[in-house]
């Protein structure tokens, strides 16, 4: 008798491991970008069974760095009494895809407090089983904005651009040079979470007509922006400004000029002379 009940346990025991070695929880995707300001969905689906019959079943979001609720559904509807302030009214599931189990997330306006990582929890009382999913926030870099400084002796160039997050710089200058080294990068956050990018590279006794390129990689999103430009300019050594050449144009015709007319008097003196006649030189000569 003893036997026939230790061998009743064991197939009971094994029964319920079976059971729950079938039911799982699936997050198919270990990581998703979600764009700033935008929505996104968190996959997560859960083995259907009737060992777990919908009316009962819990379904439970929430940050697996700090254990935060996300989002709460059970008693057959959904429950935010604990649900952080940060997703209030941001948050929603999908009730009418559980009876293919799924119980996706979708998160509205994303911003950087939601970044990180997530735990999604199915079950009941019995049972149950987790995956989890890291958000990775990201924005477009937008357009450029290009700003030129000419020096006596060099060029100053800057650009500028908002996105999220740091995005890696790159100046190439003339066959295509890479002089990323000289440049200076600097990052600012605002209050939306984007981050104002700034790169300033100087560069000296550039030849006339220097190509210029600036490259932003935005890696997350796989953006890059690439723009490039022409420098129309006089290399330092050679270069002088427009009111001191006309000055020194001047001279040259002047001293031209009145080279020829003391030569012209000086063959007239000689011609004169040479016949006897007098000859009044200016006394300004």
């Amino acid at each position: 008798m003893l036997r026939k009940i230790s061998q009743f346990s064991f197939f009971v025991l094994w029964g319920r491991l079976a059971l729950s070695e079938r039911f799982k929880v699936l997050t198919p995707k270990e990581h998703v970008v979600a764009i700033l300001n935008q929505a996104v969905v968190l996959e997560c689906s859960f083995t259907v069974s009737e060992e777990l019959p919908l009316g009962n079943v819990v379904i439970n979001w929430q940050r697996d760095e700090n254990r935060e609720v996300v989002h709460s559904y059970y008693y057959g509807k959904d429950q935010l009494s604990k649900q952080n302030p940060h997703y209030s009214g941001k948050t929603s599931l999908f009730p009418e895809e559980f009876k293919n189990g799924n119980a996706s997330l979708r998160l509205e306006g994303v911003n950087p407090e939601h970044s990180g990582v997530y735990l999604c929890y199915v079950g009941n009382a019995r049972k149950g089983d987790n995956g989890t999913i890291t958000v990775v926030l990201a924005a477009f870099y937008n357009e450029p904005r290009l700003i030129i400084k000419q020096e006596p002796c060099g060029t100053s160039l800057m650009f500028e651009s908002s996105g999220y997050p740091n995005a890696d710089i790159s100046w190439y200058i003339g066959d295509n040079k890479d002089v990323s080294f000289l440049s200076n990068t600097s990052y600012q956050q605002d209050a939306d979470g984007l981050y104002t990018i700034q790169s300033v590279v100087e560069v000296n006794n550039l030849k006339y007509n220097t190509t210029c390129n600036f490259v932003l990689r935005n890696a997350v999103v796989n953006q890059t922006i690439s723009r490039s430009f022409t420098l129309i300019t006089e290399g330092c050594e050679t270069s002088m400004s427009k009111p001191h050449y006309i000055n020194l144009t001047n001279y040259i015709v002047g001293s031209i000029l009145m080279i020829i007319s003391l030569a012209v008097l000086l063959c007239l003196y000689k011609y004169f002379k040479a016949n006897n006649r007098e000859v009044i030189v200016p006394s300004s000569l």
